[in-house]
């Protein structure tokens, strides 16, 4: 029988002709190095970085980046992890702003769109397994869709244990009025995570041309973690607790649902969508510190609780003006209830009868009301310059109200134009420049703005303080410029070429002092900062030069940063753990068989930046080598990866030295190789 197949547009292609100029990961580049993290994925993407679970678009993170689930802000406390690439349909990666989202996008925003209910009745299932070390972590997803008539149906569900174990160590010098202290802490850290995972989606197809679609998720999961530290003292003073053990349990839920309707009038779209969701996290931490005669002194047990809901509605109508010209107007607001929890109490040894000689009992409560209103227009004025023009107004309202401080409400309102063209250039089928200018900022999160205290439970200096927040905090506000020259010089195949520029206003800095013999640490808004930076990507196919031979995907991308705080002086005086250096170079091969392999190699450059005047965090560079292959056998697909092949550890550290005080806190972790198995299967 003959076969005839039917191909969209490619990843490359959308990003051509999308005036906002999108990067789009669908799922088989998410999948194809059975990575179990999105995080893991999403790396050897141009001009992306980890910093543990956090995501960083050039450099940029705690903030800076925004995180958006099928449109909308993630929740409060989210992480990129949360979620396995499993649920996921594709992810979008968005340099500037766009003014039907949100506008907290200073470095980019990064879109996860979960999986839709479409396609014929099936029902598969992967397995997964890796090993790191001598831990073993299993994983299951099961997909199950359906369609009748009007309706479709699916439902995908993930469970997975992760385990995972570490033994950093710690060198530490200190020094102040009383001498010179030199310590090493060695630690071994065991964590386990169990986690379940529900995405339901319904779509229907109403009478008239409208549509309904509802998408749910749950997610559960449970972390126990227990490690200890040992100190080895080489000159000077020893700690409180040269000896101590810990142990922490956390139970997180997350639930998530949204309805949105889509209604068609002639060559009119009316988009509107209601949602609901609401996540908690319950902790029971214990630790106990063991002085230097061997003696337990300090059993401290933190008992802690987070609650967030949120409600929120957008909508969106576009109409056409001309032909090539439409133009939207739209809303997006929400409000988000969160509530926290924290009681310490610090006790002597158990069953000595001591009186708890410390209680700390808090609790907070934040509202935040968003509500925006935008209007943005798409015009191609030619065949060859099309523009986008957008205008974002947007309020922000935060209150909080604790036990132990008054409350303190932050109010702002932002106006965020944005302007973007793209302009194929003469004489050129596949050469042509974007520009983009946008207003974005950078809201401080509730955990920055109440004065709730964050203890260390050892060795509390000024490398390693106490944290409490700033109910003073403003908005940081930017101004951010994008320019790119892209070649489209064959099927699948480009060459880009970026640069951008940011100006921040009140740029959030941490000021670091000693109170009653404790150091404590605080943000605050301090002056203004410069970001500039450079990006190459290169995307290549090569065919089979001989019939039966392989086919190869060849792709590198390069990102280049800079930034200077003005509020700090020099030297290293850029903002807080920005990257200066992205690089990732990646080769696929495809036989003729249906056997595929790569390989990937990703390096983050290491840096010095002052996150105070006095204090200086640095990391070293970051090489991670990976590799994959997938074949066809039985009725499945089977897909080995490899992680941490060349067995770098990881380093970084904090510098602090104000003339008087000194301390250096240097942190190395050895990492692993690990080896993924997955066999994926229809049922």
């Amino acid at each position: 029988m003959q076969q005839v197949q039917v191909r969209g547009p490619g990843a490359v292609q959308q990003r051509r002709d999308d005036v906002l100029g999108r990067i789009v990961v669908g799922r088989e580049e998410l999948q194809r190095f059975g990575d179990t993290t999105l995080s893991g994925a999403l790396k050897r993407q141009p001009g992306l970085s980890i910093s543990g679970n956090q995501i960083r678009m050039r450099g940029l993170g705690n903030g800076y980046t925004q995180i958006l689930i099928d449109g909308e802000p993630a929740p409060i406390g989210f992480t990129i992890d949360m979620l396995s690439p499993d649920l996921i349909e594709r992810i979008e990666i968005q340099r500037s702003a766009q003014a039907d989202a949100s506008a907290q996008a200073v470095a980019g925003s990064i879109n996860i769109i979960m999986r839709k209910a479409s396609g014929a009745a099936r029902r598969t299932l992967k397995l997964a397994g890796e090993q790191e070390s001598d831990a073993f972590s299993p994983a299951a997803t099961l997909r199950w869709t359906r369609q009748t008539g009007a309706a479709a149906y699916a439902l995908t569900a993930t469970v997975n244990e992760s385990r995972r174990r570490e033994q950093p160590t710690i060198d530490e010098r200190f020094s102040d009025a009383e001498g010179t202290s030199i310590r090493r802490f060695d630690e071994q850290d065991d964590n386990r995570m169990r986690k379940l995972s529900l995405a339901p989606r319904i779509d229907l197809k109403l009478d008239g041309g409208d549509t309904l679609a509802w998408q749910g998720l749950v997610d559960l999961s449970r972390t126990d973690s227990r490690g200890a530290q040992q100190e080895t003292t080489l000159q000077g003073r020893t700690t409180a607790s040269p000896d101590s053990d810990w142990r922490a349990v956390y139970d997180t839920w997350i639930v998530k649902s949204d309805l949105t309707w889509t209604h068609r009038v002639d060559s009119s779209r009316l988009t509107a969508k209601a949602g609901f969701e609401a996540s908690g996290r319950d902790g029971d931490y214990l630790f106990h510190g063991i002085d230097a005669a061997g003696t337990l002194w300090l059993n401290r047990a933190v008992q802690s609780g987070a609650f967030e809901r949120r409600v929120n509605t957008s909508g969106k109508y576009v109409a056409p003006l001309a032909h090539g010209h439409d133009i939207a107007v739209g809303w997006d607001a929400a409000a988000t209830r969160r509530s926290e929890s924290r009681l310490q109490r610090d006790t002597g040894p158990a069953g000595s009868g001591a009186l708890p000689f410390h209680t700390l009992d808090q609790d907070y409560s934040a509202t935040v009301g968003r509500v925006a209103l935008f209007a943005q227009d798409e015009w191609a004025l030619s065949e060859r310059l099309q523009a986008y023009l957008g205008l974002r107004w947007e309020g922000l309202d935060t209150r909080t109200n604790g036990r132990d401080f008054s409350g303190a409400s932050t109010m702002s309102r932002v106006w965020s134009p944005v302007a973007q063209a793209v302009w194929k250039l003469p004489d050129s089928s596949r050469n042509q420049l974007r520009v983009s200018l946008a207003r974005t900022y950078k809201a401080p999160l509730p955990r920055d703005l109440v004065p709730r205290r964050y203890t260390v439970n050892n060795d509390n200096g000024p490398a390693s303080p106490d944290y409490q927040g700033n109910p003073l905090l403003r908005p940081e506000l930017a101004w951010g410029l994008d320019a790119a020259l892209e070649s489209y010089f064959a099927h699948d195949a480009m060459l880009s070429v970026s640069a951008y520029a940011r100006r921040i206003r009140d740029v959030m800095l941490l000021q670091v002092w000693q109170e009653n013999g404790v150091w404590v640490s605080m943000p605050a808004n301090g002056g203004s900062a410069s970001v500039q930076g450079i990006e190459l990507d290169a995307r290549a196919p090569i065919p089979a030069l001989h019939p039966g031979w392989p086919t190869f995907d060849l792709r590198a991308n390069l990102g280049r940063n800079w930034s200077r705080l003005d509020g700090i002086s020099g030297p290293d005086n850029r903002l807080a753990a920005q990257a200066p250096l992205t690089l990732n170079l990646g080769a696929d091969m495809r036989m003729a068989s249906g056997m595929s392999s790569g390989a990937n190699l990703h390096m983050v450059g290491g840096y010095r930046a002052r996150t105070a005047q006095a204090l200086t965090e640095a990391s070293g560079v970051l090489r991670e080598l990976e590799a994959y292959a997938a074949w066809q056998a039985g009725d499945g697909q089977w897909r080995l990866g490899f992680a941490n092949l060349l067995h770098r550890p990881r380093h970084n550290g904090q510098v602090y030295d104000d003339g008087t005080t000194a301390s250096t806190r240097l942190f190395n972790n050895p990492r692993h190789l690990a080896v993924r198995l997955q066999y994926e299967t229809r049922l």
